[in-house]
């Protein structure tokens, strides 16, 4: 006996049951609500920035009798407040002491956490005192005067030591170190102690390959936050020009520039300069972001999904 076939187009399978084949309206309804905040979140991002970029290279006294958003130069396109500011040769030498810091900074906050990040991953009695002690300064901390008194104490006032030192690290990344370490197989590390590796050679040769997205995300926040610190730099070197970070430099540039008309014939270009200056110490960051965000979404991923 022959079975009627119901025919089917060439090149389309009958839907296995229970599959959903299609969004529903809600869903494409959320989707478009993510969409709309994430282009407003998006645009309230870029366009204090833009504002920023297109004031910088418009005209000074044009400039200054213009009120609103900035879409594009007024009174036409001129880098005069780009000449103004770079022809302080201090904001040069500030970019290095920039650069020195946040080298310094994320050089020794690395090796502050992954010393104690495997110290405190270890199975040992002092370990869960050391873990709440941790979370205590995550919570609460002591101020700026304490901390003061003990940079002063230790003889680092008035040296670059005081803006590298002291904001190197915190709780919150040791705490992610820790968790970094902790997601390593245990089997691997007892393999690497019976081939003779010392706590050392496991550290850094077994453990910290394993987990260097954690690593990268503590070291690239580390950077950011020292690039644009500057309160630290005013309270410990307040009167030292030579080793001030560019964003204290800033704060002195646009300060100094705020009574430019009260000058005999006011140059408007100074005008510019808090424009400027802005651009010229965020770009680096605006530069460098987008070659670690990779590695940094797969480090936040990991810290988030493993307990």
């Amino acid at each position: 006996m022959t079975r009627s076939v119901a025919m089917r187009p060439a090149g389309k399978k009958k839907p296995h049951s229970g599959m959903v084949e299609g969004h529903s309206v809600w869903s494409y309804l959320a989707d478009a609500i993510i969409i709309i905040v994430l282009g407003i979140v998006a645009f309230c991002c870029i366009i204090p920035l833009w504002h920023t970029l297109m004031s910088s290279v418009s005209d000074g006294k044009t400039l200054f009798a213009t009120d609103g958003l900035i879409i594009k130069p007024v009174g036409g396109f001129t880098l005069d407040g780009y000449k103004a500011t770079l022809h302080d040769s201090s904001v040069i030498g500030a970019y290095g002491n920039t650069l020195l810091y946040v080298f310094g900074a994320t050089f020794f906050g690395f090796i502050l956490n992954s010393i104690g990040g495997y110290v405190l991953s270890r199975k040992c009695k002092l370990r869960s005192a050391f873990m709440i002690m941790i979370t205590i300064t995550m919570l609460f901390t002591g101020g700026t005067v304490p901390l003061y008194m003990v940079v002063r104490s230790l003889g680092m006032v008035g040296t670059r030591w005081s803006l590298m030192l002291p904001h190197c690290t915190n709780g919150a990344f040791m705490v992610m170190m820790v968790k970094a370490y902790e997601s390593v197989p245990e089997e691997t590390v007892e393999s690497a102690r019976l081939d003779g590796a010392g706590h050392f050679g496991v550290m850094f040769r077994i453990m910290l390959p394993q987990c260097f997205s954690f690593s990268l995300v503590t070291m690239v926040n580390t950077a950011i936050i020292t690039w644009n610190a500057w309160f630290a730099a005013s309270i410990y070197i307040p009167t030292d020009r030579s080793r001030w970070p560019l964003q204290l430099w800033i704060r002195d540039l646009v300060a100094r520039n705020q009574d430019f008309l009260n000058w005999t014939n006011p140059d408007y270009a100074r005008y510019l300069v808090s424009y400027c200056v802005i651009i010229i110490a965020t770009l680096p960051i605006l530069l460098m972001f987008p070659l670690f965000i990779k590695r940094l979404e797969k480090g936040m991923a990991q810290g988030a999904v493993k307990g």
